[in-house]
């Protein structure tokens, strides 16, 4: 197979994958974008760092039980956003695909048989998306206490997303929500600045420093070194934003802090290719003073492509220039 990418995304480490797969039966030519790779993957002991992207291992468990012999999955380091690989086990285990997870004392261990079959559900449930629907949660929660609520429909109070994590957020920051059997409803309160760590839900940045920027005082994001490896490094990318619409913000290597002002004015947001500082920048401007140009929003057609559709149906202006 030949692998391309453009952008940021040829970037992004993946020597910790390439590493431990050509270890068991398969070479690669490069270790990063675009490159070539050929051979059958192979049963065995495969180690790995679980700090830089859980994609690695999430797609190691849906190739390895597929394998003619067992395998078995050590990490090397602490698993970050496991929330995501939580997912994928859950996800597994109803197509018929069996994984024994167990831990040592340097973490979590997974035992997968080999000549495992995949087998199609009768019924199977797609989770409503947490991490989109916060785009419009944190909408709501920033708007005036007399403003209508926004609502969202399709969201599992029992869903194992880490970024449900956001209606947890959103009542201990002091907003106002509603929950019903179909939606989950929010308007603005109180925007108690926090300390949030970033370890588990690392798609909420953008939108958090927006509510951060209109908070009552300074919010601090810790625990976000692996931003630096999104589709921007979404520390600075996050901060660029904030500063861009009139807002105070400093960086550190692993944490952003953002002292809230109650406002913020509007102007020129450069997306840096990333699909969620476009959503984030996007809701901002719904109470910004003066309007914001966003550059580079066709982004968002990477995980949203009808989020502008969706802006104006909820009252927003938009106009492509």
């Amino acid at each position: 197979i030949s692998v391309h990418g453009s952008g940021r995304l040829p970037e992004r480490p993946i020597g910790t994958l390439t590493d431990t797969m050509s270890a068991h039966g398969v070479q690669f030519d490069e270790v990063k974008l675009p490159l070539n790779a050929h051979g059958d993957l192979t049963g065995g002991v495969y180690e790995i760092a679980g700090n830089i992207s859980s994609q690695f291992l999430s797609g190691l468990l849906m190739a390895l039980p597929l394998c003619d012999s067992s395998s078995e999955i050590r990490l090397t380091t602490k698993l970050q956003s496991s929330a995501y690989v939580s997912m994928t086990l859950d996800t597994l285990r109803q197509f018929g695909i069996q994984i024994n997870v167990s831990s040592d004392v340097s973490g979590n261990v997974y035992e997968i048989p080999g000549k495992q079959a995949y087998h199609m559900p009768e019924h199977i449930a797609i989770d409503g998306d947490w991490s989109n629907a916060a785009f419009w949660l944190v909408a709501g929660a920033i708007q005036s206490a007399q403003n209508a609520a926004v609502s969202v429909t399709g969201l599992s109070q029992n869903s194992i997303q880490g970024d449900s994590a956001i209606q947890k957020i959103l009542q201990e920051s002091g907003a106002m929500l509603e929950e019903t059997s179909t939606n989950l409803s929010v308007h603005g309160g109180q925007n108690r600045a926090q300390t949030i760590s970033m370890e588990s839900i690392p798609d909420l940045m953008p939108i958090l420093a927006i509510k951060a920027a209109f908070a009552d005082g300074t919010t601090e994001f810790i625990n976000a070194e692996r931003l630096r490896l999104k589709e921007s490094d979404r520390i600075e990318s996050t901060a660029a934003m904030i500063r861009s619409l009139g807002g105070s913000v400093e960086t550190e290597a692993e944490k952003i802090i953002i002292h809230g002002t109650g406002s913020l004015c509007g102007g020129t947001v450069d997306a840096m290719n990333d699909h969620r500082i476009v959503m984030a920048a996007a809701v901002a401007a719904g109470i910004c003073s003066e309007p914001v140009i966003i550059r580079g929003a066709e982004a968002v057609n990477k995980s949203y492509p009808t989020f502008f559709e969706d802006l104006t149906a909820v009252k927003g202006v938009v106009h492509v220039l």
